[in-house]
């Protein structure tokens, strides 16, 4: 088969891959799953893949956290860099360029989000950069207790509900407060947890679900 002027471009590239599957297919790999493997472009797992991908993630909130993890997200830092806009400013706070780090980390919204999430988790740290906190996330949230669980849903969710807050106030031109985004990521981390096996009687877990709201 031939592509043509009115091909799609999907089909075109499929045909593209013709060359490096029929050797796939010769050899006896006859499924989808095993021929993806074999042309699939591989790169060793990176450190923080668990905080995004999870058994409880919501799909939404995790994109926006891997696309923020990796700073492909389009903020006025980088739109100013190639010249789509000419105010850099972040517009939660209008005191520092909006680059990831300020928008997620270091901005008074973001600062005042995360520290209400760490009490609603009985933790409490000193204030961290950006990347000094996904170190510690990555290093710290592991195995599957209520906490870990909660803060990898929690974490996600704030990302995403800075991230949604700042586009309803650039496109929209309305506002919400940190406490209303801490209510919403309370609803998120208790509607993932409802219901969930997990040991009720720990004092500690007890504490955790009267905090996020989990029945």
């Amino acid at each position: 088969m031939t592509s043509s002027a009115t091909s799609s471009y999907i089909f075109k590239k499929l045909l593209k891959l013709k060359t490096e599957v029929i050797p796939i297919l010769d050899v006896g790999i006859m499924n989808a799953k095993g021929i993806w493997e074999e042309v699939r472009i591989k790169h060793d797992k990176v450190p923080w893949q668990k905080l995004i991908w999870f058994p409880l993630h919501i799909p939404k909130f995790s994109v926006i956290a891997w696309l923020a993890i990796l700073d492909r997200l389009p903020t006025r830092e980088r739109l100013l860099r190639i010249g789509l806009t000419i105010n850099g400013q972040c517009i939660l706070c209008n005191a520092a360029f909006e680059t990831r780090n300020h928008l997620f980390a270091d901005s008074i919204m973001a600062t005042s989000l995360w520290n209400g999430i760490l009490h609603l988790s009985l933790l409490s740290l000193p204030h961290m950069s950006w990347e000094n906190k996904l170190t510690w996330a990555y290093s710290t949230w592991k195995g599957k207790s209520l906490l870990t669980s909660i803060m990898k849903i929690a974490r996600n969710a704030f990302i995403y509900k800075i991230w949604e807050e700042r586009n309803r106030r650039m496109f929209q031109g309305k506002s919400r407060t940190a406490e209303d985004l801490l209510d919403s990521i309370k609803e998120s981390v208790g509607a993932q947890h409802r219901n969930r096996d997990f040991n009720r009687l720990d004092n500690v877990n007890r504490l955790l679900c009267n905090n996020w709201n989990i029945g």
